[in-house]
């Protein structure tokens, strides 16, 4: 799936690839990463109802069991509603009043880059295996591989005329947005606030911030119509810090699902954490750490590596899914350059395992790391002896077909320029540079060695 974004705040153009594995931005401060991160969140978690299909939702009540073809049409015509729908949602995206929104956005295309004929044989091609929750009803949804048809299987034996009715009202919908956002199943974010959702979540609570955004409301001396006050949602927050907070207040429903990848968690809580991120019985996190493991420090007394992952943890304890987008604004926050190294080392083990990755960084350390573990994918047997000298993993590798390197930056040529172009870096078998952080680093390199011959070695002095 390629989207294709123009006239976005700081970016004139750009086009992303999400059906690569790893998707990387980089580039100088202010040129629009972060703009960019949000939006692919919000249009990948957008949803709209887009009709019902009744013969079809109750063809698979009654056998339980039926295929589904693909009408690539139907599919076109969902997502060009879902991004009309979605560009006048700015203002929940960013947190912002609708004026304001209209002010920055108004001139923003946002387009799908492939024809019909192209998506619909990258549907016919792709191979999964997902689940489609309608409130408490999962519909099992299958497709194999160089065929145009979906298997959909419902397991529940009885279900009440309720049941019935919701299978009806977005079983098709549903199925639209399942093909719509291939190869994505889901989207989880980790912005760079990260470390205040957990540690201030009770204070900065959505419930909290929406009783308060309506008593404010009632309380006005300007008449409202309190039919739509009832389905106001703040805008207090941008998307992706209100969806965090609202995990933050549903963490004592969300122990209780073990996911697929607890695990894995684990090994994240072991590796870089040196302790165990715990959700107690009243929904607040804890940490326990190896070296003290009778002792649990409430979040707000961890050290910052802990605030700034445990939402990564909790994420793949008990949220995660196959062909998930994590999108993690700057991952080095707060993290020595060894765990920087760590860190990158676990986005090849998540990648690995099925999910899909998009960062953000400034971080020479990860730069590097990404780039021995393309280097690591090669075949040879000396590339693989070394694998094993410097202790690699048998899944710590990235293959460079699987990687999107995106370089944000003003023109050096148009001065006075205030848009962005997105250039896309190239990725070879021993992986890429990033243009201002290697000029940055010649240019203190350079210092330093005329500073360090001028202490020592000056006669003049």
């Amino acid at each position: 799936m390629k989207i294709t974004v123009k006239n976005f705040g700081a970016i004139k153009e750009g086009t992303l690839d999400l059906s690569k594995k790893l998707n990387i931005f980089c580039g100088p401060n202010g040129t629009g990463k972060t703009y960019m991160a949000y939006m692919i969140y919000g249009l990948l978690k957008s949803q709209i109802h887009f009709g019902q299909d009744i013969e079809l939702a109750q063809n698979l009540i009654e056998n339980r069991k039926i295929t589904y073809p693909i009408n690539i049409k139907d599919v076109n015509k969902y997502r060009t509603a879902l991004i009309e729908n979605f560009k006048n949602e700015f203002d929940s995206l960013f947190g912002i009043s609708p004026e304001l929104a209209k002010l920055y956005f108004d001139s923003t295309e946002i387009l799908y880059s492939e024809n019909e004929n192209e998506y619909l044989e990258l549907l016919i091609k792709s191979e999964f295996k997902t689940t489609i929750s309608i409130r408490k009803l999962e519909v099992e949804v299958t497709k194999t591989a160089d065929t145009n048809y979906l298997e959909l299987e419902i397991s529940e034996k009885t279900m009440s005329n309720k049941d019935i009715d919701l299978i009806e009202f977005f079983l098709y919908s549903s199925i639209l947005s399942l093909l719509a956002s291939y190869p994505i199943s889901s989207t989880y974010i980790s912005p760079v606030e990260r470390n205040s959702i957990f540690t201030f979540s009770k204070e900065l609570s959505i419930n909290k911030q929406e009783a308060v955004d309506h008593f404010h409301a009632m309380t006005a001396k300007t008449k409202i119509d309190k039919f739509e006050l009832l389905f106001k949602k703040t805008t207090r927050y941008p998307l992706p810090i209100k969806d965090g907070l609202m995990i933050a207040d549903d963490l004592g429903e969300i122990k209780k699902n073990t996911g697929k990848f607890f695990e894995f968690a684990n090994q994240i809580e072991h590796e870089l954490l040196k302790g165990k991120v715990q959700i107690t019985s009243d929904g607040e996190i804890q940490f326990k750490p190896e070296k003290a493991q009778k002792r649990s420090l409430p979040i707000h007394m961890t050290a910052s590596i802990v605030k700034s992952l445990s939402s990564l943890v909790v994420y793949l304890k008990h949220i995660a899914q196959e062909n998930d987008l994590i999108i993690i604004d700057e991952p080095e926050i707060n993290l020595h350059p060894d765990n920087q190294i760590i860190l990158t080392r676990l986005f090849a083990r998540l990648i690995n395992k099925g999910f899909r990755i998009m960062i953000s960084t400034h971080s020479d350390y990860v730069v590097r790391e990404l780039n021995n573990l393309i280097m690591l994918s090669s075949n040879k047997k000396s590339i693989q002896d070394l694998k094993e000298k410097f202790s690699y993993g048998e899944d710590e590798f990235i293959n460079k077909k699987d990687i999107s390197v995106h370089y944000f930056n003003y023109p050096q040529k148009l001065r006075g320029n205030k848009q962005v172009n997105l250039v896309s870096i190239e990725v070879d078998d021993s992986g890429f540079e990033i243009p201002s952080v290697g000029l940055a680093i010649e240019n203190q390199n350079e210092i330093s060695e005329e500073l360090y011959y001028r202490l020592n070695y000056d006669e003049n002095e």
